[in-house]
């Protein structure tokens, strides 16, 4: 049961923080949205929201960076980066533009206050990029590179999608899209 309550706090900081990121997230809204007596936050996580959110922020490295896993699994075309740029894309228009990037939204402003959540983030990031570079060294691209576009194709996402929430419009995302699989083709076509 308290692993249940745990995940239910976790889970509630990664959907609060992907809306209103790491500052607009309080800990009575978190227990709110997790069904879950107020001191039951404190019980399960002492050091309060900044040991929530890095606990939060880094789970969802976990989950994302396995969900990358098999979808890259085969390499990175057309198909796969339509999915993945696709996904916000849908995530975004069915919350009526509100919600964002479970790691992207709370690191914007986290980082700078936190440095426990600005570590949750860079491992996280690195989780997500580590899948991509992985599939590019399979199509052939040297590690450097593999990095480099894996790092490219991950900041126009995390920017196309706060891009598409300001606008309220899928274009930013569709574009970004567009633009990743010309460069993933000159890195995969590359000598």
């Amino acid at each position: 049961m308290a692993n249940r309550s745990k995940e239910r706090i976790e889970g509630a900081a990664a959907v609060l923080m992907s809306r209103d990121g790491y500052r607009g997230t309080g800990l009575k809204a978190i227990s709110d949205a997790a069904e879950l007596p107020y001191g039951s936050i404190y019980h399960h996580f002492p050091g309060g929201k900044e040991e929530i959110a890095a606990t939060a922020i880094s789970s969802m490295g976990t989950m994302v960076g396995a969900l990358l896993d098999g979808l890259f699994a085969e390499g990175i075309d057309r198909a796969t980066l339509r999915a993945m740029f696709g996904f916000m894309a849908d995530r975004l228009e069915g919350s009526g533009w509100n919600d964002g990037c479970s790691i992207g939204t709370p690191a914007l402003d986290g980082s700078a206050a936190s440095p426990a959540v600005r570590e949750a983030s860079r491992q996280a990031f690195g989780r997500m990029i580590e899948p991509m570079a992985t599939a590019l060294v399979r199509q052939g691209a040297s590690q450097a590179d593999a990095l480099e576009v894996a790092t490219t194709i991950l900041s126009t996402y995390e920017g196309a999608t706060m891009l598409a929430r300001a606008q309220c419009s899928r274009a930013p995302l569709d574009l970004a899209c567009r633009s990743m699989v010309r460069l993933v083709e000159a890195t995969s076509t590359a000598p």
